[in-house]
């Protein structure tokens, strides 16, 4: 409870140090308090956090990456310099937060002994850049002895400060395959090569905690795409452990996005369905439909909670494919499309939710509906291809899905930069909404993406008015 708390209030202390217009005495008097304790908390650190902390902490700028066999001789060297900095008078702390050159000197980089070359030895400036170095070292060590009590299995549950706890309830397996089939144990993929300098120490002990998760970042090529994927599956998994499944009802977009795992799901470059999957979906989700209709009857004069926008039937003259990079998978045409030709269009595999907790719902019986491992992966293909808008003229928001190929039709956005021009859009020219029909805006040649400016037709701040 002593290490949560210093780590609470380390948050609190670096507030205090970089919006420093907007902090009083009593908050700059409480960060010295703070970084007074770090001598005595720093000799009762595990070694390994000296290697973790060595990695990030000391210099902003280094370009070496650091082993487990770093000698943490020097960083506690580093950091005994920087204590007495940190303990430094409240009155002087009060003055130098006032002057604005203070921000000029927390946004200059810190040398590895935590020092500057233009800030005069002793001044206020260095002060707190010291005390700004001391809080990093602190923060990493705060994160790796929680760690190290989760792997130790010391400290009750072991669910301190570990980032990929199951804190999603229902027997969830984190590490399990999200394509609702059994994982193959045989080859996790998890042994990494000392000669791979992407995964230092702080990367390898969360991804160790992930079985899976490095076969799943390895098989990234471009390694600026690889780091943007393991960084947003670590901050995801940070947001997941926050949920409380006992209030899955309430959960918004981005948590359910967070609760499935989804930015692991979308990392692991998902396969295209076939049709024996789309059926599979379709039919889970007739269903659902029934089975809540049943339990849930609607009241005379109230529009259905989840129905088939049409009974219609149509075969677009396009196929699915793997468009590569972040797009993943997309849709290209089959043949020749004209300038004004009907590309897709809403069928009976296109559904519609009046109430947000009802398509909600229905993740989570997608998520469920085959048993253990619980199916992350088809739950967050619906989520992201489900979208809000209006299907009428004044008529309210709704949530629409198509449980068909349709749903890979990708983002393009004109005169956007780093965006591909659409090439097809929902309504003909001159349609003041969209009614669900899709057409293309240029001829579009045998082979060629099909693009759409999601803007037609989404309502992208229309999720909280369903609820989500």
């Amino acid at each position: 409870s002593q290490i949560v708390s210093f780590s609470d209030y380390g948050k609190e202390t670096k507030v205090a140090m970089t919006d420093f217009s907007h902090q009083n005495s009593r908050t700059a008097t409480r960060a010295v308090a703070l970084l007074l304790s770090l001598v005595t908390l720093l000799q009762v650190l595990h070694s390994n956090g000296v290697v973790a902390a060595l990695s990030e902490a000391p210099n902003r700028t280094a370009s070496t990456s650091v082993t487990d066999n770093t000698d943490g001789a020097e960083y506690e060297s580093k950091i005994r310099k920087a204590i007495p900095h940190a303990s430094i008078a409240h009155q002087s702390i009060d003055g130098a937060l006032v002057q604005g050159g203070v921000a000029a000197a927390l946004d200059m980089e810190i040398s590895p002994d935590g020092n500057v070359a233009e800030i005069a030895s002793g001044s206020s400036q260095e002060n707190l850049l010291q005390a700004e170095f001391a809080h990093q070292a602190l923060e990493h060590e705060l994160r790796t002895s929680l760690n190290d009590l989760g792997e130790s299995g010391d400290g009750g549950s072991g669910d301190a400060g570990s980032e990929d706890v199951n804190h999603s309830g229902d027997e969830h397996d984190e590490n399990a395959d999200h394509s609702g089939k059994d994982a193959d144990d045989s080859d996790s993929g998890d042994d990494f090569d000392d000669d791979d300098d992407f995964y230092d120490v702080i990367k390898r002990r969360f991804v160790r905690k992930n079985k899976g998760l490095k076969k799943i970042l390895d098989a990234i090529d471009d390694r600026t795409v690889r780091e943007n994927a393991y960084t947003e599956i670590r901050k995801q998994a940070s947001t997941k452990k926050k949920l409380d499944p006992d209030t899955w009802y309430e959960y918004t977009y981005w948590e359910l996005h967070a609760y499935f795992s989804c930015e692991r799901w979308f990392a692991s470059n998902p396969s295209i369905y076939d049709s024996e999957k789309w059926a599979d979906v379709r039919q889970h989700w007739n269903d659902f439909r029934d089975e809540d209709a049943r339990k849930y009857p609607v009241s005379e004069g109230e529009p259905e909670r989840a129905y088939q926008y049409t009974e219609g039937e149509f075969d677009p003259p396009t196929i699915p494919f793997f468009a590569g990079g972040a797009k993943g998978r997309g849709l290209k045409a089959s043949r020749d499309i004209s300038e004004g030709e009907l590309a897709f269009k809403a069928t009976n595999n296109t559904v519609v939710f009046t109430h947000g907790h009802t398509w909600r719902k229905f993740l989570f019986s997608l998520y469920k509906r085959n048993g253990e491992p619980y199916d992350s992966g088809t739950a967050c293909d619906v989520l992201v291809w489900s979208w809000v808008q209006p299907i009428e003229e004044d008529g309210p928001l709704v949530i629409v899905a198509d449980l068909d190929n349709g749903s890979l039709l990708n983002e393009g956005r004109e005169d956007d930069p780093g965006w591909e021009m659409p090439n097809v859009r929902c309504g003909k020219e001159g349609d003041t909404m969209c009614m669900m029909s899709y057409y293309a805006t240029k001829d579009i040649k045998a082979g060629e993406e099909l693009l759409c400016d999601y803007a037609d037709f989404a309502s992208f701040h229309g999720w909280p008015d369903m609820g989500l």
